[in-house]
């Protein structure tokens, strides 16, 4: 569920990663190429003279105006080209103050409210919380009802059980391969025994020797799990009476088939013998011994044995009886019926909520990541735009200093070029003032030419909206450290929050516990477990 951003920022701060500003216009891009690019007009100053001169001598009157309508072709030019470089400089600046003033507005975050901003990240986490509450609900309502069971049936047990615990960590599984094994085990030894006592030798004495030991495993499994489980544990009489009675009688049927078998083995080996003094040892079979007869012969004397092999079976047979018993009783569960159920059905209950609680905190965990991402894109971001901003307005200043270095220039040679024109327009004037007449009149050409006026570039509004952006961007920063702090503390209480649930239910058991001993009480009232 946990996302890689919080829905909550998608329209907060600066939403993408901020780049430098790039101006890629070029002086070409505005009529200025070669020299021009650099305030070269490109007129020769000789040239210049020579048309002076010329328009001397045809009697042209060097105007005392200094509007551009009333100059020679010559200075029309002049002024022409440099108002042409003005003109391209200009317009490359208003398109660079364009590029920053779109820029300056791109990288321009929206104002961050700090109580706003808290109350979307509340918001969303509740939403994050939500989708769980009904098994957050379920599993705590599956462990209420595990612990008040598990506590009514120590209730019920009453001192015999105390604190004591069953072993969780049984498994059917294990004892169920003890039980294979030990049957494996006295299956193989009784193989070995019978073996010499039929016609089939070791395999035949196998299949009589794994029949007789599942029969002997299989008895003291019931004697001890259905049957003294329940005569010594349960606190009710029947389920005693009964267990009583089936420990008694898997018991006594273990006990009478183990010292069947002996002596069923003793009546083999004695008829063995005898068979073999008449000569007949190849007619001998196992099953001509009548177990009828072996059965009466046990009476009255049950350990009258004459081999000694059949007392390492009886031997052999009764130690695998007790420990099936014991397996049974012990450890295929706990020794007191139910009590391994409610204890195992309480630790799952336990376990499924801890599960869910781990997945409500590995959320959260997930979400205040992303949360603490944000903040720390945010605050870069802010401290990167504000950077760029002062980076473009420097750039900005830059390309109008070298735009008003160009245009001086041109200025300077367009006032050059014009009283060079001038000058050569009075000498030539004066040697030809007698051809000439009063036409030959020369004015003060030094108060005519006016000096060329450089462009503006007035960057007031740029500047503005700068300033007005890292306010913003200043601004900005502090609700984030505000908000930052703020959500720390909030992450550590929704983790204490979180780890006092345990705590809680601890707490609320122990007391059960304590109130349990200090009265000697063996009841528990419902509720008092179920607050626990």
């Amino acid at each position: 569920m946990a996302k890689n951003t919080v829905r909550w920022g998608a329209d907060v701060g600066c939403q993408t990663k901020v780049k430098p500003l790039e101006l890629p216009n070029d002086l070409a891009d505005h009529g200025l190429k070669g020299k021009r690019a650099k305030g070269e007009l490109g007129i020769s100053r000789q040239m210049t003279r020579k048309d002076a001169k010329a328009d001397a001598q045809d009697g042209l009157p060097v105007s005392e105006a200094i509007t551009q309508d009333q100059w020679s072709e010559r200075e029309q030019m002049i002024a022409e080209r440099a108002e042409e470089v003005r003109r391209g400089l200009g317009t490359w600046m208003s398109t660079a103050s364009a590029s920053v003033r779109n820029y300056i507005a791109d990288y321009t975050p929206i104002d961050i409210h700090p109580d706003q901003l808290r109350e979307a990240i509340k918001s969303e986490e509740n939403e994050y919380r939500h989708y769980e509450t009904d098994d957050t609900a379920d599993a705590k309502e599956t462990h209420s009802a595990a612990i008040i069971e598990l506590q009514q049936f120590r209730a019920r047990h009453g001192d015999r059980i105390g604190d004591r615990t069953p072993d969780i960590k049984k498994n059917v599984e294990q004892a169920i391969a003890i039980l294979v094994f030990i049957m494996i085990l006295e299956g193989g030894f009784n193989a070995l025994l019978f073996k010499d006592a039929q016609a089939n030798g070791l395999i035949g004495g196998m299949m009589i020797a794994f029949g007789v030991s599942a029969v002997n495993v299989c008895l003291g499994v019931i004697a001890g799990f259905f049957g003294l489980r329940y005569a010594l544990n349960s606190p009710n009489i029947v389920k005693r009476v009964i267990g009583g009675t089936v420990a008694t009688v898997c018991i006594a049927a273990g006990i009478l088939l183990n010292f069947f078998v002996a002596h069923f083995r003793d009546a083999v080996e004695t008829g063995l013998h005898s068979t073999d003094a008449e000569a007949g040892l190849g007619t001998f079979s196992l099953f001509s011994i009548s177990p009828s007869e072996v059965f009466v012969s046990m009476f009255p004397n049950v350990f009258s044995l004459d081999s000694f092999i059949a007392l390492g079976l009886l031997f052999m047979g009764l130690t695998v009886f007790g420990l099936a018993i014991y397996e049974g009783y012990d450890r295929i569960s706990d020794r007191y019926p139910g009590y391994g159920r409610v204890w195992r059905k309480e630790r799952k209950a336990y376990e499924r909520r801890q599960a869910v609680r781990n997945a409500v905190r590995d959320d959260l965990s997930d979400y205040f990541t992303s949360c603490r991402q944000w903040f720390e894109t945010q605050q870069s971001r802010h401290v990167a735009a504000k950077r760029e901003i002062e980076k473009a307005m420097n750039l900005l200043d830059a390309r109008r200093d070298f735009a008003i270095a160009i245009a001086s220039r041109a200025a300077d040679q367009e006032r050059s070029l014009k009283v060079a024109y001038r000058q050569a327009h009075r000498r030539a004037r004066n040697a030809n003032r007698d051809r000439l007449g009063d036409q030959a009149a020369c004015p003060a050409y030094f108060d005519e030419i006016v000096t060329p006026q450089l462009p503006s570039y007035d960057l007031a509004k740029e500047r503005e909206q700068a300033q007005a952006a890292m306010k913003t961007i200043d601004n900005n920063i502090t609700a984030l450290n505000i908000c930052r702090e703020w959500l720390e503390q909030h992450i550590q209480q929704v983790q204490q929050g979180l780890s006092s649930i345990e705590k809680k239910v601890v707490e609320e058991i122990g007391k059960v516990r304590e109130a349990k001993q200090s009265k000697g009480d063996t009841h528990v009232p419902v509720d008092q477990a179920r607050r626990a």
